[in-house]
């Protein structure tokens, strides 16, 4: 019965999606069409020109909320980002010399986008202040926990949580102290591996690759040039973030859980009564292996008694069976988890 509902209500959030989708391709395709028509109207122009850009800036933002954020209870704040690709849009169908309308709208845009990024801004920090509470949590749960609260929905929040813990790991974390509280062992599993050493290879390769490619894409355009190299950019601070996030985020054992982090990567809180080997080879479990090592080897794989579940990034999660780990210390891991492990590693 209730993989008969869940299946109901899949249907359901599909079937919104594509009914949007299908309303704002058809208004954008018939402004599209009138737009080019404009020129050789002799009068009236200015009065269609206003309609088309009302249907395209009022029009299908109204849909998305109808259709998607009030039928699928979404946080009203993603109306923002829907508003401004319908403006996006308008700029790119309408012609250029009948944008008045687009540009009295952007102008009035400018305190609303204040507004918002003020509303949010206030939000996140009230909510990261009580996620905060809990010392012993870990960092990446408390901004997830915090950008839950703000935005009322479990996917949005992941894509939130991660784009600050990008952010915050990569650009205002050389001062931080790695997260491990008194009650817990912690175990590193960033210097046998060489995480250091690759990230840094990679940094150096795509700011050599980034600068020759942008000065081939300018003579083709700079628009697509500036998106490379920004892009290029944020996966640089990506991989950044991502190895800060491993040194700050080292594994936590205690006596009832067993917290595995992988940067920002992997998460994975289980309890130890579910770990049922650890072992050096990998086991023969297929896809539900999980390899937490930055394009490396596991010396370590700790495998479960049960399927158990792994938060990724952007609010992603993957069902495994087995996780593959590079310790820095690996005897005293061997021996921590010794004590509680009904076998011995092979």
């Amino acid at each position: 019965m209730r993989a008969q509902l869940a299946g109901t209500a899949t249907a359901s959030r599909r079937g919104s999606l594509l009914l949007f989708a299908g309303v704002a391709v058809a208004i954008e395709t018939a402004a599209l069409v009138v737009s080019g028509e404009l020129s050789r109207l002799e009068a009236g122009a200015g009065a269609v020109a206003l309609a088309l850009t009302l249907d395209l800036v009022v029009v299908v933002p109204l849909g998305f909320y109808l259709l998607v954020v009030r039928r699928l209870r979404l946080p009203l704040v993603l109306m923002a980002p829907a508003f401004l690709l319908s403006v996006l849009a308008a700029s790119r169908i309408l012609p250029a010399d009948r944008q008045q309308a687009l540009h009295f709208i952007e102008v009035a845009m400018i305190p609303a986008e204040l507004g918002l990024i003020g509303w949010i801004g206030t939000r996140a920090a009230i909510a990261l202040r009580r996620a905060r509470g809990n010392a012993a949590a870990d960092p990446l749960e408390q901004l997830r926990r915090a950008a839950l609260e703000l935005t009322g929905n479990d996917r949005v929040s992941g894509i939130l949580a991660t784009e600050i813990a990008v952010l915050v790991y990569g650009l205002g974390s050389w001062r931080a102290r790695p997260h491990a509280p008194g009650e817990t062992t912690a175990f590193t599993h960033h210097r046998r591996s060489g995480q250091g050493r690759i990230v840094f290879a990679f940094l150096l390769i795509m700011a050599i690759e980034a600068f020759a490619v942008h000065l081939l894409l300018l003579v083709w355009s700079a628009t697509a040039a500036w998106i490379f190299t920004i892009g290029t950019a944020y996966a640089a601070l990506w991989l950044l973030a991502d190895y800060r996030a491993t040194v700050l985020r080292p594994i936590l054992i205690d006596e009832e859980s067993l917290l595995v982090r992988a940067g920002l990567r992997c998460t994975l809180r289980v309890p130890r009564v579910r770990l049922a080997a650890s072992r050096h080879e990998k086991p023969e479990l297929g896809k539900e292996c999980l390899n937490l090592t930055l394009l490396g080897a596991p010396t370590h794989w700790l495998v479960f008694s049960e399927r158990v579940t792994t938060e990724g990034p952007y609010g992603f999660r993957r069902g495994v069976r087995a996780i593959g780990i590079q310790p820095d210390e690996p005897e005293d891991l061997e021996r921590i988890l010794a004590r509680g492990s009904p076998e011995p590693l092979t």
